[in-house]
């Protein structure tokens, strides 16, 4: 019984983490955009730049993510180079003492999370089933 209970909690638990990565791309530019203000203390000529670049980013992350025709290593590749076009454009605007700040919060930033495909789970599944008579 208490198996059951704990397998039952977690559960609830996996099931709330993987609805609560469900957001917006505004609402990741949002939190982005934030973070960002904090950690180089960007003034508000800076913070408007910073958002219309990072809400495009987020955008093009989303739209990438959501492309069903495209394998994992296809979007990851996709995302690296919208990444790398929005940090360059960020840069430009910052100052010499910012910079540094930002080059540190690129190296530790965690990578975008791609779900696995309808096609990719079918071909686990059709293959489990092969494996299995």
């Amino acid at each position: 019984m208490k198996k059951l209970f704990l397998a039952g909690i977690g559960f609830f638990l996996a099931m709330s983490l993987t609805f609560a990565q469900q957001t917006t791309p505004e609402e990741n530019a949002t939190k982005v955009v934030t973070e960002l203000v904090t950690k180089l203390t960007l003034n508000d000529d800076q913070k408007t730049a910073v958002s219309t670049i990072v809400l495009d980013e987020e955008k093009a992350i989303s739209a990438i993510i959501q492309d069903s025709t495209a394998t994992a290593d296809a979007k990851k590749e996709s995302i690296a180079k919208v990444q790398g076009a929005s940090d360059n454009k960020i840069v430009q605007l910052l100052t010499d003492e910012q910079k540094v700040a930002y080059q540190k919060y690129v190296t530790e930033r965690p990578p975008v999370n791609i779900p696995a495909t309808q096609e990719t789970t079918e071909n686990k599944e059709s293959g489990n089933g092969q494996s299995n008579q």
